[in-house]
């Protein structure tokens, strides 16, 4: 049983200033327990909003979302997470990365037990989005945002105008971006300013290459792995793109908060971005011309003689919440997380432009704003064996700053792939240090 001090999650009726959700402008009667999630103040918050909304109306507790800047989002939750009592009863998170040190010293609720006594709870999501919750393979996260795998999008107008087609394999990729070159088309749009970007490419080639189980074995806290063949042939690949001149000359200077980068691809200055699935509704935005008429989407291309299945992914899985010590209250929590897997939660995500990942969504998929595209995403989650959390959400957070730092080095040509492995190997070592 966890210390008082680590029951941080279920401060009982704790009145935290977010304003309350599902009960007007009333205080919540004494007799009614009050639940609080921590969630960032983000666009997508309006489903949870309405979740609890639903909820609060349809039994005897109250939901309080404390909401906080996205900016701020990830201090907060740092914060909340090495808390003590009285702190949120639920958090939300982009993927076991972010809850991984608070799991391994049970500040948040392994789920298994749990999903054995009430079934629906597990069963009602598609298996591979399940996993972006999961920290050494125990559930410690529930779905209750859309997926975003990445994708490789690109300009069906210029592929067609140079007889080209879409490439499944990686020969068929590079041959592509060797002609695109040659017809003066930069082949890849790159966000090089974030290297969030950059890491898609290298996570992506290292699962192709060498399975999930490399990088798994990473996350799971097995840092030898960077020194896996897999990672030096991925990060050779990714230098060599960069030197064939496929990522243009200044991608260092194109930003994907900003967006520059999803402006050159919308206009035809680029033929192929690889981003996560938020690429679409960008340019259904932004570029709303082109996306009607111009734009292709499909897998990450299969590596021949690698390991790693075509049909795994990489991505967010979805966005979860999770909960404390459920020594006491845990009816309350666990029937507020089974309103994720309602019809109504489904039909909110899909109103919201976003993917649900529950089985039964399959069905409903046609009230998507855009269906086919919905569907696409949907499907490749649901036949995904494995769907692999990005590497930066997933990594331990005292990574965090070091691979980003080695991964703008690599793609910049300040490091060699020799380098980039040598380095990680060398801070793997540094970590494993006392003190």
């Amino acid at each position: 049983m966890l210390s008082p001090t680590r029951r941080w999650f279920l401060g009982a009726g704790a009145l935290i200033s977010a304003g309350l959700t599902g009960c007007g402008a009333n205080e919540p009667s004494p007799r009614r327990r009050t639940l609080t999630a921590l969630v960032p103040d983000d666009g997508g918050v309006r489903v949870i909003e309405a979740a609890a909304e639903r909820y609060s109306r349809s039994s005897g507790t109250s939901v309080r979302l404390r909401r906080v800047p996205p900016d701020a989002y990830e201090a907060e939750l740092g914060a909340a997470l090495d808390g003590d009592a009285g702190g949120p009863d639920l958090v939300f998170h982009w993927g076991s990365g972010s809850i991984r040190t608070a799991a391994e010293e049970y500040r948040v609720t392994d789920l298994h037990d749990l999903m054995l006594d009430r079934p629906e709870l597990g069963r009602s999501y598609l298996p591979a989005a399940l996993t972006g919750g999961h920290v050494n393979e125990r559930p410690y996260g529930v779905p209750v945002r859309g997926t975003r795998p990445v994708l490789l999008f690109y300009d069906k107008t210029l592929f067609a105008g140079l007889g080209l087609r879409p490439p499944a394999d990686w020969t068929t990729l590079r041959r592509a971006a060797a002609r695109l070159t040659k017809a003066g088309v930069t082949p890849f749009a790159l966000a090089g300013a974030d290297p969030s970007a950059e890491l898609m490419w290298l996570a992506y080639l290292v699962e192709r290459h060498g399975g999930p189980e490399v990088f798994g074995r990473i996350q799971a806290g097995d840092y030898t792995q960077w020194d896996h063949p897999a990672v030096l042939r991925a990060a050779r690949e990714v230098r060599s793109l960069a030197e064939d001149g496929a990522f243009g000359d200044d991608f260092a200077d194109a930003s994907a908060t900003a967006g520059s980068a999803t402006a050159r691809f919308a206009r035809g200055r680029a033929a192929m971005h690889l981003m996560d699935s938020r690429e679409h509704a960008a340019l259904v935005d932004r570029f709303p011309a082109f996306a009607r008429g111009q734009l292709g989407w499909l897998p990450f291309p299969a590596v021949e003689g690698g390991k790693g299945d075509p049909k795994n992914l990489i991505g967010t899985p979805a966005g979860y919440l999770s909960a404390g010590d459920l020594t006491s209250g845990r009816g309350e929590v666990l029937d507020f997380l089974e309103e994720f897997s309602t019809p109504e939660h489904t039909d909110a995500l899909l109103a919201a432009g976003e993917v649900p990942v529950t089985v039964a969504a399959a069905r409903r998929l046609g009230a998507s704003p855009h269906p086919e595209f919905t569907r696409f995403q949907y499907e490749l989650v649901r036949d995904a064996p494995v769907f692999t959390l990005n590497w930066e959400q997933a990594v331990h957070p005292v990574w965090r700053a070091a691979l980003r730092g080695e991964v703008a080095d690599l793609f910049a040509g300040r490091s060699t792939p020799r380098g980039f492995v040598r380095n990680l190997r060398e801070r793997r070592v540094a970590a494993a240090q006392p003190g």
